[in-house]
């Protein structure tokens, strides 16, 4: 089975080259290194996570081919490349991933949404960069995954969209890589990503949900032992398919961007939170065509949240400056990335300790880093 190649020199390792900086321009542009040999197959890199999964203390990824058995581990060398160093069998059609200490040994864990096989994958670590299978969980075309602990037992319990029942399965975790079944919670048709936020300040946590074919976000008030209230809908863009949560507009009660993969223009919905668990109606801003994930970070560190989305059939990131009152965000700036970019992670690869951007680009080969170049605040 073929690998995500990335893009590659003749060592095989994720490159890249940085032009000079435009004015006025978060990231530079980049030009990627060609693959020493032509790839043949298709990969689609959908998805991964970031991790120190050797413990030498510099991240790693574990990267999903959506069309493959497969997650691979590519190993950081500190600088924005990487060296792949091993493949982990899972399931069929792997399309999400999350990565935690499941077992309490001091080694990252992951687990793997597998669509096509119903079910998810629980990979315990070694520490040394490579994963031992420990079963799999039941799911219903399972696509995107979130752990936190939704019981206050604390350890990490699992939530998971089921995109296939319009529902989502609550496991409870017992700290030892293992879980129980709790009964899962409706939400509306199509749910596709989550995220999870205490949206009603009650020191519980609660879920949002992406529902994609229902053009609305659920929200799971958290009431208990892992248990939750009944979906609150609040109608977003056209098909939601990512979202993000933070306190964008800076009244000190979360708010949810949901990146709005259909419609024209494409958009990011803001979803001003009221703090008690309900949502003002959605505010629209302009992205690039078809977002399809939704990063909010501080980009140019001037301590407002801002957004990065990846725009699926424009080739592009647009990046959305947080303003932090009640407009939220100034007009979108886009920088090139590969093909098809679906999905984005951070790392501050320079002295800058500004946050870069890793993307993956699920219509080609490759991951292109863009290094945060934005001037000091």
């Amino acid at each position: 089975m073929k690998i995500p190649t990335f893009i590659r020199s003749p060592l095989g390792i994720l490159g890249l080259l940085v032009s000079p900086v435009a004015s006025g321009i978060l990231f530079p542009q980049i030009v990627t290194l060609l693959p020493h040999n032509q790839i043949t197959g298709r990969t689609n890199p959908v998805s991964f996570v970031i991790g120190d999964f050797n413990r030498d203390g510099i991240p790693d990824l574990a990267v999903l081919d959506q069309h493959s058995t497969k997650v691979a581990v590519w190993l950081g060398l500190g600088n924005g490349y990487f060296q792949h160093f091993a493949d982990e069998e899972v399931g069929v059609s792997p399309v999400a991933v999350v990565t935690a200490d499941i077992d309490g040994d001091g080694k990252l864990d992951l687990l793997v949404a597998n669509r096509a096989s119903n079910s998810v994958s629980v990979l315990l670590g070694n520490g040394n960069g490579t994963f031992r299978s420990y079963g799999t969980l039941e799911a219903y075309g399972p696509t995107a995954l979130v752990l936190g602990d939704f019981n206050d037992d604390g350890k990490l319990d699992l939530a998971v969209a089921n995109a296939n029942s319009g529902n989502v399965s609550i496991w409870l975790g017992n700290g030892n890589g293992t879980f129980r079944s709790m009964p899962a919670v409706l939400a509306e048709k199509g749910p596709v990503f989550l995220a999870v936020g205490d949206f009603n300040r009650d020191g519980k946590l609660d879920l949002a949900v992406a529902n994609e074919d229902s053009n609305t976000v659920s929200i799971l008030l958290g009431i208990g032992p892992g248990t939750f209230r009944p979906a609150l809908n609040f109608d977003a863009g056209s098909a939601p398919v990512g979202l993000a949560v933070g306190d964008f507009n800076g009244d000190g009660k979360l708010d949810i961007a949901v990146a709005d993969s259909l419609g024209a223009p494409s958009t990011v919905s803001l979803l001003r939170g009221n703090g008690d668990g309900t949502f003002q109606p959605a505010l629209g801003f302009d992205a690039g065509k078809n977002p399809s994930f939704l990063l909010a970070a501080d980009l140019n560190g001037d301590g407002r949240l801002d957004l990065a989305v990846t725009n699926l059939y424009s080739n592009t990131v647009s990046v959305l400056l947080g303003t932090g009152g009640a407009g939220a965000f100034l007009p979108a700036s886009s920088f090139a990335s590969g093909k098809g970019p679906a999905w984005l992670g951070s790392i501050p690869f320079t002295a800058n300790g500004k946050p870069d951007l890793i993307v993956a680009n699920s219509f080609e080969d490759t991951l292109t880093v863009l290094f945060n170049t934005s001037p000091n605040r």
